[in-house]
Order: structure tokens, then sequence, then C-alpha cells
């Protein structure tokens, strides 16, 4: 029969746990008859029972009338039990639990969140709280949270260019009807220890774009749910990537989800100056006596000003100089410059001459029209360290021919005045002409020969030419005397050497050392076969993240700029094939030939790594010279860059015992910055500790406690790792203790908002709007927050049953013994009557 019906509850038990409440009932249920088929059956056994009383008092009328009723009772009870397993008697247990309401706070963290929460042209000379910390407030001195705990669950969320997964639940306080009182006076107390969060920490501003829609969207297809009431957005609304916040609006409308935005920052917009960018060599050579007066003996430091809201105003720009023994930095130059109108900024070029060799600090200052109160002033400073050095680069190329790269680099390097070039081309005999200072015809034997010189260039060199001792004697320069080495692979030696590398029968002594200071494992290949298969057409450098950070493969001063020029580089045709990365090497970029893709995936285009003072670099192709198709200049810098990376380790090699390793030194706001550093002890091997600590200071000049503690390098013994989050705009200081002494060693990083984030730093109110409208939210500024966010987002907590089971109560052995009893007993006493 497929109707259930409840005759009664028996009883009704509540138990609560801490986060919901969970009851258990039990009913009594019967399969009541529904059909017509269903009620002939009752009507058969109705006519039975009648049948079987006619029958028994026919039956027995010669005996008394106790008979009769004893017969009758005996049949009508067997009936009467058949009735009954018609019914089908049930026993229904059903476990129900409450689930609670959810609330959800979706917290933006992205960098336009350190902007004041006030327009500072209304505040009046008070001190404005930036948005984050506007929202750090609300949410951890205010009693929202508490208010909305008292009938949600309030689940936390950030996001930037993507949503986050969940930071922190806070359990509801709210218990349904059935609680214990004990259980409800549990509710009732304060939040526990569990329930504090580092709120500075997670909400620390630190994504470079705003992806407001998407991740809203995101947001509610993954917590959804019946007893989703709504989700409270706290952004300024600048989103800046991704989708509008139409999709996630429609799907809040269909899943009944009140949407509730907050927002933040002045609807006015800004007023501000930054120093964008400041463009300083990390290196500069003191002029020579015959330099001065030609040009030569000046550099210069250029920065770009961003402004919003000053359109047209001038503004004056001073270049700082401090150095070592100045306590304070004096001002040297100065300009002023009138901002450009839209989003362009303006260019400001200081000329400056050296004066002595050392270390100097130079910054670049912004001041701000008279009257004019920015939205921010931490963003009008910036430091660059330059080290001024009186010895000009001394550079060894070995070619094993004279293929293009060759010629066309060498002419380059040695035209520059900073560097004095030798050569040693393998394949020219005595007499030959070269654009050199020096010709050679052998590797230098001697230590102070190699030591003397601070960059080796190798293109495609025969290492058969070089004895296994002066390779061996290479790495020391590298390792020890801080060399650079700049290997380029090419089609004729190459393949040789990757094939004895690859030998496993070469006993560990005989194999050439200068397989040690490459960054990458050479595939080994067949010479003229697998080296000219697939090179039918160009194709483009693939950059990785790290490449595009990379200072020395900027070809133009603005980053865009150079990216521009890389994408007009028709590329490569060919790339030497790779088998793997070393441990601790650093990938540029790749070839992006598909058909080139081995076992480690593209081969390896650029790639470099610290080896222990001094640094590798290695250039799977020697086509760079197609660069020159664009213009001479950019390939001439592009090897002049390459080298002067190459020498940073001689450049520092005042310092021996410790060193700082940066990729860049130019950050956006929320990028992770990797540092490396390398330390010996005063005996100058490897320290035993298992880490270092070092100090860093932020642009206010105040420590960041804790300092970062760098972890030891299993790869490399005397080199730890580890890495901070730039979290403000402006100038860091990252000094590195000596061990054993009282020296330090410190560099500089610039560290600014991300062009996507400053484009538009006043609060989109109607983006807000938009995002709330028909789902029974609303837009609120932050001091409503309080007030109105509780009362917005009503209780859809609800129960449901999470286990049930039924047991048939007539399906037991003593029923079938009391039928078989009764009909036993009828038969028994109709056979001792001679009724039957």
């Amino acid at each position: 029969m497929s109707g259930f019906g409840t005759f009664w509850n028996l009883c009704l038990l509540a138990q609560t746990a801490a986060a919901d409440a969970s009851l258990t009932s039990k009913s009594l249920q019967f399969d009541w008859p529904e059909t017509a088929g269903d009620f002939s059956l009752y009507v058969l056994i109705a006519l039975a029972a009648v049948f079987t009383v006619f029958m028994y008092v026919r039956d027995t009328r010669t005996l008394s009338r106790g008979w009769t009723a004893l017969f009758s009772l005996l049949r009508l009870s067997l009936l009467a039990g058949l009735v009954v397993i018609a019914l089908n008697p049930q026993e229904r247990i059903q476990k129900e639990s409450y689930r609670p309401s959810q609330v959800v706070l979706l917290v933006d963290t992205s960098t336009s969140m350190q902007q004041p929460e006030r327009d500072p042209r209304s505040a009046a000379g008070e001190p404005l709280q930036t948005r984050s910390q506007a929202v750090q407030t609300l949410l951890s001195e205010s009693p929202l949270i508490d208010e909305l705990r008292r009938t949600h669950h309030v689940d936390v969320y950030t996001f930037d260019s993507d949503l986050s997964e969940n930071q922190h639940r806070y359990k509801t306080r709210f218990r349904p009807p059935g609680a214990s009182s004990e259980e409800a006076s549990a509710a009732a107390e304060p939040a526990a220890d569990s329930d504090e969060v580092d709120w500075a920490a997670l909400l620390q501003p630190r994504g470079n774009s705003t992806r407001l829609g998407d991740s809203l969207d995101k947001l509610l297809a993954e917590v959804k749910g019946k007893t989703l009431s709504g989700v409270v957005v706290f952004s300024d609304g600048a989103s800046n990537v991704g989708r509008g916040v139409g999709p996630a609006n429609e799907r809040a409308q269909n899943t009944g989800v009140r949407l509730v935005a907050v927002g933040l920052g002045g609807t006015q917009p800004p007023l501000n100056l930054q120093v964008a960018r400041m463009i300083a060599p990390t290196d500069v050579q003191m002029p020579r006596a015959d330099d001065v007066g030609d040009g030569e003996d000046t550099f210069e430091v250029i920065g770009y000003i961003q402004s919003q809201g000053l359109a047209g105003r001038s503004v004056e720009v001073e270049l700082l100089r401090r150095l070592a023994d100045d306590e304070e930095p004096t001002v040297v130059a100065q300009e002023v410059v009138t901002l450009p109108e839209g989003t362009d900024p303006a260019l400001v070029t200081f000329e400056q001459t050296p004066e002595r060799t050392g270390v100097a600090e130079y910054s670049l200052r912004v001041i701000p029209p008279s009257g004019v109160r920015e939205s921010r002033d931490d963003d009008n400073l910036i430091t660059r360290s330059i080290n001024f050095f009186d010895e000009p680069l001394r550079i060894l190329i070995v070619a094993g021919g004279p293929m293009r790269d060759y010629v066309f680099a060498k002419n380059a390097l040695h035209r520059h005045k900073s560097m004095e070039v030798d050569i040693w081309l393998q394949t020219g005999t005595v007499g030959i002409s070269q654009d050199a200072d020096e010709i050679l015809f052998e590797f230098p034997e001697e230590r102070e020969d190699l030591f003397g010189y601070d960059v080796i260039v190798a293109f495609d060199p025969d290492w058969s030419q070089i004895p296994i001792e002066s390779q061996a004697m290479m790495e020391e320069w590298v390792s020890g005397e801080g060399g650079g080495l700049i290997l380029v692979a090419g089609d004729v030696y190459t393949p040789d050497l990757a094939a004895v590398l690859a030998d496993d029968e070469i006993p560990q002594e005989s194999a050439p050392p200068i397989g040690n200071l490459y960054p990458v494992l050479l595939e080994v290949v067949r010479k003229g076969i697998d080296t000219d298969r697939d090179a039918d057409q160009a194709w483009e450098v693939g950059f990785t993240q790290e490449g595009l950070a990379a200072d020395f493969l900027n070809l133009e001063d603005e980053p865009s700029a150079t990216i521009d020029v890389w994408e007009e580089f028709p590329g490569v045709y060919r790339c030497y094939p790779t088998r793997g990365r070393k441990g601790g090497a650093t990938v540029y970029a790749e070839f992006t030939n598909p058909r080139a893709s081995g076992r480690d995936g593209q081969p390896v285009l650029l790639a470099g790594q610290r080896y222990s003072q001094g640094n590798t670099l290695y250039l799977g192709s020697p086509e760079i010279w197609r660069l020159r198709s664009i213009d001479e200049e950019y390939y001439d810098r592009f090897w002049i860059k390459l080298v002067r990376r190459a020498a940073e380790g001689r450049n520092r090699r005042g310092v021996q015992r410790a060193m700082l390793i940066l990729e860049g030194r130019d950050y956006d706001v929320g990028q992770t910055v990797p540092i490396r550093a390398r330390v010996l002890n005063a005996q100058f091997q490897a320290p035993e500790t298992d880490s270092v600590q070092i100090e860093i200071y932020d642009p206010t000049g105040k420590p960041i406690i804790p300092g970062p503690t760098l972890k030891r390098d299993p790869n490399r013994p005397s080199e730890f790792v580890g890495d901070f989050l730039a979290a403000v705009p402006g100038s860091y200081r990252i000094e590195l203790p000596v061990p054993d002494s009282n020296d330090v060693v410190a560099s500089d990083i610039s560290v600014t908002l991300s062009a996507l984030e400053m484009s538009n730093l006043q609060q989109n109110v109607a983006a807000l709007t938009q995002l709330t409208e028909g789902t029974g939210g609303a837009y609120l500024g932050v001091e409503q927050a309080l007030e109105r966010i509780p009362a917005l987002l009503p209780n859809r907590g609800q129960r449901i049953i999470i286990d049930q089971q039924l047991r048939e109560l007539w399906d037991r052995q003593w029923v079938l013994f009391l039928l078989v009893g009764l009909l036993g007993v009828e038969w028994l006493a109709r056979k001792l009557l001679k009724l039957a």
C-alpha cells in the first residue's frame, strides 16, 4: 500500500551539539487504505466477521451462550490480527538537525584598499584610516560580528585578483527550540580564543588587481544552499579585471541571497602625486681623464611622476644624495615639471657626475603644490643605491667560430668605454684583425691572468681546447672571485659537450668541470640532424614571470615599451634542447616552438644561476643578432646589460663574506620579494647555522617585526633563501649582518602601486549599488554598517532530516504463534464439543 499517515507521536527527544541542534522523534504509522482495491480487502474481512458470527450462532444453538461467545471471539480475534497485519503498523524514528543560517563577509584586499577611507579634503587635518583599516576597525572593535552570530554562522572570505578560501568561521550562538538550558547558556558566552583573528594580517592589501564581479559570482556558486542569508561585500568597487557585477547579481536573485555592499573610499576624484618609477644605474664607472667633457663622464637619473587630479599644475622634483659618511641626504638638483593631462606620467631627467668611489644613495622626491592635501604622501619618494667604481670591466670573449652574434656582440662591447675586451677566436690564426684590446690564441693558463677578468662570454666554444685544469680554475674564478660567465649554446660544439657530460662511463674526476657552471642540463643530440630539424620559422621569445621582472632584460626605460620591443622581435629559429633545469636556476625565457618540447617541457632559451659568489647565464640560441633588425641600439643594450648582470658578483667583491642577491629592484605592492643571501663565516666556509636573520626597513624607516628568516638552500650550503611581502609603497632597505663582524651588507628596492590599481582610486558607488539591486540587500556607507546590516539579513536556518529508520511492529514471532494459537484453540474446542 502506498499511503503513509501518522497516528500519533510517541515521544520527542531534543539533543544539541555545539554548532547546531538535533532532534530525534518516534512516531507510529499505518498503511491506511487509499484505493478501491485497498478498501475491498477490509470489506471482505468485515463480511468474514459477520459470516463467522452467523455461523457460530447457528452451530452452537444447542449449547450455552458462553460457547457461542467464545468461538466468535477466537475467530474474530484472528480476523482482527489480519486487519492489523494489513494496516502494517510501523515505528518511524527520525533524526533531524538544525542547519544554522549563514552570512559571508567578503573583504577586498587589493592594493587600492591602502588608499584613505575618506577624502583628505574633508578630513580637516584629522589622521585618516586606510580603507583596509576601516574594515579592520569595524570587524574587530564593533559588535557587528557578535550581532550577526546571534542568528548566523559568519564566514570570512577575501578577494583581489581571485577569491580566497574560507579564512575563518564564527559559529552561531543561536539555539533553536528544544536546546537544553546548559547549552543555551554556553551559546550566550563570549567568543572563545579560537575566534580571535589577526585582522591586520588577514586583510593586508596585497592584490595587484580587483576582480569583484567574478569573485562574488564564484563565491555564490561555491557557498550555495537554502540557509545562505546574504553576502556582505566590503570594497571600494574599483573592479579593473574580469566581468562586471551583473552575473553575480543575477545569481543572487535566482537563489534568494541578499547582497549588501559597504562602500569605502571617497567619492570624489583624489589628489595624488607619485614617483611612479626611478631609473638609475646600479653600477657607474668613474670617468677617465680623457672622458671628461665628452658626455661619457655623466650618468642619468630618470623619474616618472604620476598624478591624479592635478593635471596642468607645476610641481617641484628634487634629487637627493646621501654618501656613506652623510647622516642626512642633501638636495643636489631640482627641477619644476608641469603635470600632463590624462594618465601619462611626467618625465624628469637629472644628469650627474660621479665624484668618488663607493656606494651612494640617490632619491627622487616630488613636492606637492602649496595647499594641496594628497590622498597619500608615502609614494612621493624613491631611493636607489649606486655603486661607483673606477676599474673598467675586463671581458674575455671565447668563440668556437666567427658566428654573427660573436661579431656583433664583440663590437658592441668593445665600443663601450667602460669595458675592455679581449678575444680568443678558436679558429683564428696569427695575424688576424679583430676589434679588441688584445687578441689571444689560447685560454689563459695562469691564475693571475684569468682572475684579472670580470666576465667571460663563451660563444659555442670547443671546450676540448681548454684543459680540464683550466676549466677547474674557471670554476674557482666564478665561485670564489665572483666572476661572471655567459654561455651561448650553438650547433657545432655544444652537442659534443652534451655527449661528454651525459657519458656515464667517463670517471667523475675526468668529467669537464665546465658542466657544473651550466644552469641547465643539455640534451644529447645528433649534429646536423636534430639541430636542423624544424628550423623553418622564427619563434617568439616566451618570457617567464621572472623574465618579465628582470631589470637586465629591459631594453627601454618603460617596462611597457620593453614588452613592445620584444613583441616586435621576430624571435629565433633554433634553440639548443635541454633536458632539465638545475636546482637554484632561474629561467627567464623559453623557446616557444611546440615541436621542440622535450622531457622537461619547452627548451630553455635564457636562464641564470648564482654560483657561490659569481653568476652564470645561459643563452640557448646564437640568434639574438636578429634584434638588430628592429634597432642596433636594442642589440647593444641587450649585451651590455647582460654582461653587467653577469658581473654583479665582481662589482661587490669588496665584501667577500656576505652578499644579497635580488632578482630586481622594482616591485608592485602586494608582491612577494624573493631574497637570496650568500654568507660565509670568518674562515670563509659555509656557516653551521641553518638560517640567518635579515633586517628590513619599510618606507617610514621602521623595521619589519619580526624580520624575515632565510633558510639554507639544500643545494648550496653557503646560500640562504627567503622572501617577504611588500605591503606598502615606497623604498625598502634590506640589511644582512656579516657573521663575526660589525659589517652590514645592504640593498634597496622600490615598491609602487600597480598601474591597474592606480587607474581609479575613488569609490565606484554605481557598481556597488548595481550589485545589490533586486536582492533585498542595500548599499551602505561604512558608518551605517553596524546599525543596518543585522536587520537586512534574516535568519534562514532550517531543520533537515539527516537520518530515519522504519521498524515493522507486526513482524514478530509471537504474532505468528498468537494467530496459530487462536486457530488451534478453536479447532480443539470444536473437536471436544464434536462440532467439526
